[in-house]
């Protein structure tokens, strides 16, 4: 988060490799919040690029603004971007007391290509447009987060056919511990492994079964 123009989108583009994000010379372009995934520092993120914080009279943006703080609030990690290039304002002041009620922060003080004029205490200098600091910020972020503090990540079965795949991939690969502990040869324990592999490629996509595909030409009109 931070105030707008401040580099946010281009620093969310720049962390992910490619243009996700819009961005102009206009501030206040962001509106809503923009979220993609992205590995930063060894670290699974969730990230949200959200509206600049400042007052306004334009009812979208202010709806905007409301988003980046309620996003701001509920997010584990807050990367707080300022333009080091332009004198410090009421806006960016804001933008440091969400930093320092969020569970975990960094400052980033960006455009550092650019003649410097201000940057908070603490802040890593970094350039969204050249890239520079942004191994600073990778290492910033896997020291908040180290590999044993980390949640894994989880996935969502989102219909039955995914739920039954699972069940039938779990089924298996208890019959199969089940027959190495019978002491039964191995022929028989990859029977079982095969069973299992074969329903986790329905869940991934690999593989899909006849009734599957059947079931959903009989219910889409599927272009060839």
């Amino acid at each position: 988060m931070g105030r707008p123009n401040a580099g946010k989108s281009s620093l969310l583009n720049a962390i992910l490799g490619y243009d996700r994000a819009i961005v102009t010379d206009i501030p206040g372009t962001t509106r809503d919040t923009v979220e993609e995934r992205a590995v930063l520092g060894g670290v699974l993120l969730r990230m949200a690029d959200t509206a600049g914080l400042r007052e306004t009279d334009d009812p979208v943006e202010r709806l905007g603004v409301a988003r980046a703080r309620q996003a701001a609030e509920g997010a584990g990690l807050v990367l707080a971007v300022f333009d080091g290039s332009a004198p410090q304002t009421a806006e960016d002041k804001a933008v440091l007391e969400a930093a320092e009620n969020a569970p975990h922060a960094v400052l980033l003080c960006n455009k550092s290509d650019l003649p410097q004029r201000w940057s908070p205490p603490g802040a890593i200098p970094i350039s969204a447009k050249t890239g520079a600091g942004l191994d600073a910020l990778e290492k910033a972020v896997a020291a908040l987060f180290p590999p044993e503090t980390a949640v894994p990540a989880g996935e969502i079965l989102t219909n039955p056919r995914q739920a039954d795949a699972v069940t039938r991939a779990l089924d298996y690969i208890r019959a199969a511990r089940q027959t190495l502990e019978n002491g039964f040869p191995p022929d028989a324990v990859l029977t079982e492994t095969e069973g299992a592999l074969s329903a986790l490629a329905e869940l991934t996509g690999r593989s899909v079964r006849e009734d599957v595909t059947n079931g959903i030409f009989s219910r889409f009109c599927v272009g060839k």
